[in-house]
């Protein structure tokens, strides 16, 4: 039996992971915590990670040390990202996350299966924790969004917290929400492609 022919297409402008969490206000719609964690296996711009995140001072729980901006190890991602990816989703524009420098930060990451996954973040003197638990589903989402054909694999989660030098953020997951079916999710194996 002879293989099918692939189909092979270019304009490939990131490739890699982009698990997200946005916590609310319990029992109220107002988002207090929103990050979006990027790891490009490939990109233009190189590889490496980039955090983008905000978190409102006073409903989080976390006053002075709430974050608002990008940490990377590639600074030029975390500009690439924002600048290439984040045109049209209004629910993270205007909240000054790109006002200021990018961040330097290393990253680690631990994953539990399917009851956890933790990346951290860790800057000169900040240390920001992102844990997904309890992986609810597991399914291909294809989607195309202004000049992008995009897919990933999602992985929608029951929980998820975010803590911020030792202090863990106040807000809980909405479930369903989005293309993902909760606003904690894993997205692995994520690809952008100009179209």
């Amino acid at each position: 039996m002879a293989l099918p022919e692939p189909v092979i297409q270019r304009g490939i402008a990131i490739a890699g992971e982009n698990p997200m969490i946005i916590l609310y206000r319990p029992g109220s719609d107002d988002i207090v915590v929103l990050v979006s964690m990027w790891t490009a296996r490939y990109s233009p711009v190189g590889a490496g990670r980039a955090l983008l995140v905000w978190a409102d001072r006073t409903a989080s729980g976390l006053g002075s040390e709430a974050p608002a901006g990008m940490y990377a190890d590639n600074p030029e991602l975390a500009r690439y990202v924002w600048e290439n990816f984040y045109r049209d989703y209004d629910t993270i524009r205007g909240r000054g996350i790109e006002t200021g420098p990018v961040v330097p930060a290393r990253f680690t990451e631990v994953s539990g299966g399917d009851r956890f996954h933790r990346i951290t973040c860790v800057s000169a003197t900040t240390t920001i924790e992102l844990e997904w638990r309890d992986v609810l589903d597991t399914f291909q989402v294809m989607t195309r969004l202004t000049g992008f054909e995009t897919s990933a694999i999602g992985r929608p989660c029951a929980g998820a917290e975010v803590r911020v030098n030792g202090v863990a953020a106040r807000g809980e997951v909405h479930q369903p929400e989005g293309w993902f079916g909760s606003s904690a999710a894993l997205a692995f194996a994520e690809t952008w492609r100009e179209i």
